[in-house]
């Protein structure tokens, strides 16, 4: 006869090898769920404009359906790597007084009538080195989160405040609803992927928010208490007031007819990549692999190279030291959907790495090539 032992009987390496494996699915049940809702009117869009065009109609409108549900699968991939901790950072210096200051009509307008938001900002600047745009997203789901709480209890108050000391960790941000609240065993699970005590709130807010924060050197964490709200708090570390914002660049010039390395070896990305080239006008020299690419930069003239991240063989930033070698001002971007360099991860504050993450638009791809050929770095 084989034993059988009861749930309370479970070792307690059982049990949480059992709540991981849990969470797992959970992710993975939730992003089948949002992709599937975004792929669905994007093949339901690219059939109809299919029909249109056989008989020689305007499918204008089915295109840009398709374009609309492309972004929100991106958007979802996004918060992934957000989540995991993976994303590709573009630090710069930023004073938290402003940066709540400037997204603070937004908010105001995104939690609509019936909650008051109040605002209370440091005395001096409190300076961070952090990615901008992150950075507002994570206060962005912060407050989406506080007003689905809110939203439950017929209003309430939404305080964000803004304070400083010289600790390692002397930045906070803190975003403080008046909800429902929460027990101790629901707030310890509220950074986990589409885990949430509200079914309005599902996702991966909170989660890509821990991931964003995490990353950048932070921490954050949550105080609630039920029936008397829920205080989500960031501390990051300060950053040196003496480092210049390099942010602030004028706008490049267009480079049309410049010539581009392109590095890529999936072929269905590298050929469509390149058709979006050659429509903007580039002149494009495509390499399957980095060494290929190595190989054609001894031979070819070229004004900018365009790789890959994440390639068999050499990997871009590897293919990128090898080219610089006998063309050392050569600029170089980076794309990606997924990378796990941690240099790329960390230093794209730094003007030499340029990165676009996939999948990127015409705009943003000929913006990032525009910047990198006129900076000459």
């Amino acid at each position: 006869m084989v034993a059988t032992r009861s749930v309370d009987d479970a070792s307690p390496m059982e049990t949480g090898h059992e709540r991981t494996l849990e969470a797992v699915a959970r992710l993975a049940g939730g992003i089948a769920h949002d992709l599937n809702n975004a792929l669905l009117p994007l093949r339901a869009y690219g059939e109809l404009a299919l029909k249109k065009i056989g008989r020689g109609a305007d499918a204008r409108e089915e295109v840009e359906e398709m374009l609309a549900a492309a972004g929100k699968a991106a958007a979802v991939t996004r918060q992934l790597l957000a989540f995991s901790g993976r994303q590709v950072l573009r630090p710069e210096l930023l004073d938290l007084n402003a940066l709540v200051r400037g997204i603070e009509p937004e908010l105001r307008e995104l939690v609509g009538e019936g909650i008051e938001v109040v605002t209370t900002l440091h005395a001096a600047p409190v300076r961070v080195l952090a990615d901008r745009a992150l950075l507002d997203q994570v206060v962005l789901n912060l407050v989406l989160n506080a007003r689905a709480a809110m939203q439950e209890t017929e209003g309430g108050t939404l305080a964000i405040e803004v304070s400083g000391d010289d600790s390692a960790l002397g930045a906070e941000l803190r975003v403080t609803d008046t909800g429902h609240g929460m027990d101790a065993e629901t707030a310890a699970h509220v950074f986990e992927p589409f885990f949430s005590s509200s079914e309005r709130s599902r996702g991966l807010g909170l989660a890509a928010a821990h991931g964003i924060v995490t990353q950048s050197g932070g921490t954050i964490s949550v105080e609630s208490a039920v029936d008397i709200g829920t205080a989500v708090v960031i501390r990051l570390p300060h950053a040196d007031a003496e480092r210049r914002d390099e942010a602030q660049e004028d706008e490049p010039e267009a480079t049309t007819g410049a010539t581009v390395l392109l590095v890529e070896d999936d072929v269905v990305v590298r050929q469509s990549v390149e058709r979006m080239l050659a429509s903007s006008g580039y002149a494009v020299v495509a390499a399957s692999g980095g060494e290929e690419a190595v190989r054609l930069a001894r031979a070819t003239t070229f004004d900018v190279v365009l790789t890959d991240v994440a390639m068999r063989g050499m990997n871009g930033r590897e293919t990128a030291e090898e080219i610089r070698k006998s063309k050392p001002h050569v600029p170089v971007v980076f794309m990606s959907g997924y990378t796990d360099d941690a240099v790329l991860r960390q230093g794209v504050g730094d003007r030499e790495l340029r990165f676009l993450q996939k999948p990127f638009g015409l705009s943003e791809l000929t913006g990032a090539l525009d910047d990198a050929i006129v900076a000459r770095v």
